[in-house]
């Protein structure tokens, strides 16, 4: 019995359904919470907030972020950038969050 060549095409298309979802949400949620930590972290040490309020403002914001990813995500018509975003994303706040944290602990340790 040979494959039906329509039932093939649906399943590579439910596996990109698939893929697109897990980019979307995933990725999405991801990629916002590593720019809401370093954005709190520089909102602290570059915009003279308190920590707390660096905090709340960062997850305001990133409740928009996400907001626009979802909606981006799709919106794009191809897989691999819905994929790739995020994923700068991630590496992006992820390296300011190594980066700055070193100077929010001397900032705390001197007192300001």
């Amino acid at each position: 019995m040979r494959a039906v060549p329509g039932k093939l095409f649906l399943w590579r298309r439910r596996i990109a359904i698939a893929a697109r979802l897990t980019a979307a949400f995933g990725g999405g949620y991801v990629c916002t919470a590593a720019l809401v930590g370093s954005g709190a972290l520089l909102l602290t040490l570059l915009g003279g907030l308190p920590r707390s309020e660096a905090v709340t403002l960062s997850a305001m914001l990133g409740f928009v972020l996400y907001l626009l990813l979802l909606i981006w995500s799709f919106t794009e018509p191809k897989l691999w950038r819905v994929c790739a975003l995020p994923l700068a994303g991630v590496l992006l706040g992820t390296a300011l969050n190594y980066w700055l944290a070193p100077a929010l602990t001397a900032r705390t340790l001197v007192g300001y």
